[in-house]
């Protein structure tokens, strides 16, 4: 049993290197929260607890009431369980998710697929909404550079026949060997959002990820069944109970589970279950953090089942595992980490060198101290 000593975390703002343009909006810097977990033989174990802008600043302050009760509850040897964080929604399934990194960062150990020279995890490359031409040479980058899965942010366009000009001069520039993704993040109406995908079906889009706003399940199923584009749930799955009525409504063909968003990897182990059982594969996306969260999602990935990952018996839409969304680091100005995660051919894995800990990093801690805004606790 591990014994815990402290808790300090560390508030970050991480600038992205380039204003990102999605379907809703611009994200121009990432703020985090940077838990170090110690135990009493002095090992640290390091999470990323983060909410998304829409939650709002009532979700930020309870974020940071319920970071200061842990900090407290770690001196004296124990941390808020998943049920009480539960109860506090949002905020409290993010610093879940955080601690549950950090005590497997202290006492787990890297899968081996993520070591130097393993098969690694596949990973889809992040392209912002652009014009056609720049969005054509983006993609061309992307795959130049190993990626086979490219994820377009969509929404932003006034008519069918821009975002059906965009989304062909990708097609046209990578080829039809690599797979394309649309991501509205819930930017059209169910109307609206009938017309694009019917404009746009025929380049071969792998899905669409996120296209209505809100959490209306039969909304999405009546979509889905109207569209020959697969349609994807991504801000709708904020919880376990979320993730089941996607799937009890048949509303469908993937779900994107961010582990951040969610509760960490127990409430992924089970949606992954859910899913596996209906023949509906997961894909795990991160929450723009830093790389201490994508390390906890990369982590969580490789311990998929194969059902879960797409496996060609389960799935009715992909006949391999579809790539997943963590190649999000070089987005922002500095990961915080001493050693990136490598992405080669398309496939994300650990340093060469890792740390002893699960999660297989080490922080940079001049980084932390740059972008440091605020800390609780000390490490004892």
């Amino acid at each position: 049993m591990t014994r815990i000593a402290s808790l300090r975390a560390d508030r970050v703002a991480v600038p992205f290197r380039r204003p990102f343009a999605t379907g809703t909006g611009m994200w121009v810097e990432r703020e985090a929260w940077l838990l170090r977990l110690v135990d009493r033989d002095g090992r640290t174990g390091v999470g990323e607890a983060v909410l998304e802008p829409q939650d709002g600043e009532v979700a930020s302050t309870v974020l940071s009431l319920l970071i200061r009760e842990a900090v407290g509850l770690a001196e004296g040897g124990t941390l808020p369980s998943a049920q009480e964080l539960e109860g506090h929604g949002r905020p409290g399934r993010a610093l879940c998710a955080a601690l549950h990194a950090a005590l497997f960062d202290l006492v787990g150990s890297p899968a081996p697929r993520l070591a130097a020279g393993g098969p690694g995890i596949g990973v889809n490359a992040t392209l912002p909404a652009l014009g056609p031409a720049a969005s054509a040479e983006a993609a061309r980058q992307a795959v130049a550079a190993g990626f086979r899965t490219l994820k377009l942010k969509v929404g932003a366009e006034r008519e069918t026949q821009v975002l059906a000009e965009r989304v062909g001069a990708v097609r046209d520039a990578v080829g039809a060997d690599v797979h394309l993704r649309l991501d509205a993040n819930g930017a059209w109406d169910p109307a609206t959002a009938a017309e694009r995908l019917t404009g746009v079906a025929r380049f071969g889009l792998e899905y669409v990820e996120q296209p209505l706003a809100g959490d209306d399940a039969q909304a999405l199923a009546e979509l889905r069944r109207r569209v020959q584009v697969p349609v994807a749930a991504d801000e709708t799955v904020v919880s376990l109970r979320a993730a089941r009525e996607l799937l009890e409504a048949d509303a469908v063909d993937v779900l994107v589970v961010k582990p951040a968003r969610v509760g960490g990897p127990a409430v992924v182990a089970e949606i992954a279950a859910m899913a596996a059982a209906r023949g509906v594969p997961i894909v795990l996306s991160t929450l723009f953090e830093t790389g201490i969260g994508i390390a906890a999602a990369l982590a969580q990935a490789a311990a998929l089942p194969d059902g879960a990952a797409g496996d060609p018996g389960a799935s009715r839409v992909w006949p391999t595992a579809p790539d997943h969304g963590l190649a999000t680091a070089g987005l922002l100005e500095h990961d915080l980490l001493l050693d990136g995660l490598p992405v080669t051919d398309g496939r994300m894995r650990l340093p060469s060198e890792p740390s002893p800990g699960g999660l297989g990093i080490r922080l940079d801690e001049r980084a932390v101290d740059r972008y440091q805004v605020e800390t609780i606790g000390a490490i004892r």
